[in-house]
């Protein structure tokens, strides 16, 4: 499954959310639910830094030399993974459960003592992951299917039902049911946006009568936390925590000046206010037609880092990615998730816009370290200590 590839790239960089305005909306009624789950009671003290393997979660599908790279991490302190995975891969069919998958991922990440953010993503940017008979195919919800329909809201939360118990005995501190679902909320569809609100608010309850300290929220973009849209009004005040994702890239998709990394992501921690912050996706490319370099991308995590080490707040932080697609593999997943999409950019923003697909890990495809690596370590070793 490759997910918020569409999400990371497209969207919520290139084509930033635009603020919509937060008039007629009392401030407390965006303030979150007081829940057990609201401080991820789950999650150790501190900071948990992890990583995510780009389009999958299948640890045992890691050539030798890079498995043994990531086990050398965990050795030094990594102990976070964020894994998604889509409802119909868990439920292809109305009452069908395939969870061997599931559980036998997440028991992987529990015998390495690796906690797992688990993102079902049921909303992701400008598209829904629904099963087939809830989809219209292209992203959509089919013909007469709303989210907030009584029958969609039971079916979800037997599924809830069946995967919660599984979380719960393999270290899950935190289950999101979408991704950056801002995008189209506050985007084209913001008819849409009361329906989704009571579907996470009843994932929410389904959750909490399993397990009530399981925090449960849904990811959202950097630009809707800044701006303070309806949709993450909406959204945190049925959420116990809201995610987010944070990459310092410009509106035109070159990357940030190194002095200013450090200032803007604490603008962006200043503007999510109090609680404790969960970031889904850590990003810094590093390919040079978008201004960067191995050596910006060293520079970017080094001062995130800094930050976040100093940070009370921040309580998880994943890495993304683990490691860079090869060429081949590259080239497919720009057919899969743009397909002709490319050709009708300017050519130096579609060169862009391609290279960041390729270059977001921090070991190259060849399964070779690339600086960063060593930043990486220092801060799990960091974090350990």
């Amino acid at each position: 499954m490759l997910v918020s590839l569409r999400s990371v790239v497209f969207l919520a960089l290139l084509f930033p959310v635009t603020a919509c305005s937060t008039t007629g909306l009392d401030p407390s009624d965006s303030d979150p639910p007081a829940t057990d789950a609201a401080s991820v009671p789950l999650l150790d003290p501190g900071l948990t830094l992890g990583t995510t393997l780009y389009g999958g979660a299948d640890l045992n599908s890691l050539d030798a030399p890079e498995r043994a790279l990531l086990d050398s991490a965990v050795a030094r302190g990594l102990n976070g993974f964020t894994y998604y995975v889509d409802w119909a891969d868990l439920e292809p069919a109305p009452g069908d459960y395939t969870l061997d998958t599931f559980t036998a991922t997440l028991q992987t990440l529990d015998g390495l003592g690796i906690r797992p953010f688990v993102n079902v993503t049921v909303g992701d940017i400008e598209s829904y992951n629904l099963p087939e008979e809830l989809s219209d195919g292209s992203g959509g919800l089919a013909d007469g299917v709303a989210l907030d329909d009584p029958a969609v809201l039971d079916r979800f939360g037997a599924l809830l039902d069946r995967i919660v118990p599984v979380l719960m005995e393999n270290g899950g501190f935190f289950l999101g049911v979408g991704n950056e679902i801002d995008a189209r909320l506050d985007g084209e569809f913001p008819g849409e946006r009361g329906a989704y609100v009571q579907f996470v608010e009843a994932a929410r309850e389904r959750v909490h009568a399993i397990e009530p300290r399981l925090a449960v929220g849904v990811t959202l973009t950097t630009p809707a936390v800044r701006e303070q849209t309806r949709t993450y009004q909406a959204i945190r005040s049925v959420s116990d925590v809201v995610p987010i994702n944070y990459a310092p890239i410009q509106d035109d998709f070159f990357v940030e000046d190194q002095d200013d990394i450090a200032p803007d992501f604490r603008d962006v921690l200043a503007a999510y206010g109090e609680g404790p912050i969960l970031i889904q996706e850590l990003t810094c490319p590093s390919p040079a037609s978008m201004g960067a370099s191995e050596s910006w991308q060293r520079g970017c995590f080094e001062r995130l880092f800094s930050e976040i080490e100093t940070s009370e707040q921040v309580r998880f932080a994943s890495v993304f990615t683990f490691q860079d697609f090869d060429e081949s593999t590259c080239r497919t997943v720009r057919d899969l998730i743009f397909g002709d999409e490319l050709d009708d950019l300017p050519d130096d923003v579609a060169e862009r816009l391609a290279d960041y697909l390729c270059f977001l890990g921090v070991v190259r495809s060849d399964g070779s370290p690339k600086p960063a690596w060593d930043v990486l370590l220092e801060a799990a070793a960091t974090r350990a200590d």
